[in-house]
């Protein structure tokens, strides 16, 4: 299958973050999923940087939607065209405005209940 929005996942050990996922855009952007927080980089080289440049956001994953680790699969059960389903049931949706947390499919497909938005361009700070 081909994906407009991610070319590439694979899952590993990043630190002190333990297992995750990480998702590649195919415009460089990755998102990383862990099993407590989803962050979204400018690129790669972005998530091992220490002064958290090119962090372009970071939520915490409220604890009812927590996905549990899988062997086969790390955090991410499914993953196609902009939708990522969580082991937990909750999704990530990829919007043309940024990545945005939903307890379930439904609630994503429906836009209602979400829960937070992280968008493409960095928050600026006052």
């Amino acid at each position: 299958m081909n994906d407009t929005i991610i070319r590439l996942q694979e899952t590993c050990t990043l630190g002190d973050r333990g297992n995750v996922n990480l998702l590649y855009f195919h415009h460089e952007m990755v998102l990383m999923v862990s099993a407590a927080a989803v962050g979204l980089y400018r690129n790669r080289a972005a998530l091992d940087d220490p002064f958290g440049n090119g962090v372009l956001g970071y939520e915490a994953i409220p604890s009812e939607m927590a996905p549990a680790w899988q062997e086969d699969c790390g955090f991410v059960r499914e993953q196609a065209s902009g939708y990522v389903g969580l082991t937990s049931g909750a999704v990530l949706f990829i919007r043309p405005d940024g990545v945005a947390l939903y307890p379930d499919g439904m609630a994503a497909l429906r836009n209602q209940a979400m829960q937070w938005l992280i968008p493409y361009e960095p928050r600026q700070l006052n």
